[in-house]
């Protein structure tokens, strides 16, 4: 499975959070692939947002999932034979009203990782440590080393 996961980060995404992603790379390398882009222009992320076939809005809410119901989810992912899921994270344009999404209720999804309002490389972080910890709950992995 290949994750690819776009910010809307109009600043430079400070040095810790782009070391604690480059940790959650590495270690979910053993179970799939991610990659992890920032765009700075709302024009380039209805570009990249046109460009996905399987979408993920993450944007705070109220109806956040548990871990495992989370490692659930990757697990249908998984099985459904898509190659490729795509985590958006607005920051600011969920803020401005998000305009540059044509939410389809379709083929999107939208999901909440937490109630609390996170900038997009902290929120990213979060996202990568939750997909890691999915993939340790479905490989009956202990979490915590």
């Amino acid at each position: 499975m290949k994750y690819h996961i776009v910010l809307f980060e109009q600043g430079k995404i400070r040095r810790h959070l782009r070391e604690a992603s480059a940790e959650y790379m590495k270690r979910l390398s053993r179970y799939c692939k991610v990659d992890v882009s920032a765009v700075k222009k709302e024009k380039d992320w209805m570009k990249r947002w046109m460009e996905c076939s399987r979408r993920v809005l993450l944007v705070p809410g109220d109806r956040s999932m548990s871990s495992e119901a989370f490692s659930d989810r990757i697990a249908s992912w998984e099985m459904s034979g898509q190659g490729s899921i795509t985590f958006f994270i607005p920051g600011g344009l969920y803020q401005n009203g998000l305009h540059a999404c044509r939410f389809d209720e379709e083929k999107d999804e939208l999901m909440h990782l937490s109630s609390f309002t996170m900038d997009s490389g902290l929120t990213g972080v979060v996202l990568l440590e939750q997909i890691y910890r999915g993939y340790r709950i479905l490989h009956h992995h202990p979490y915590h080393k």
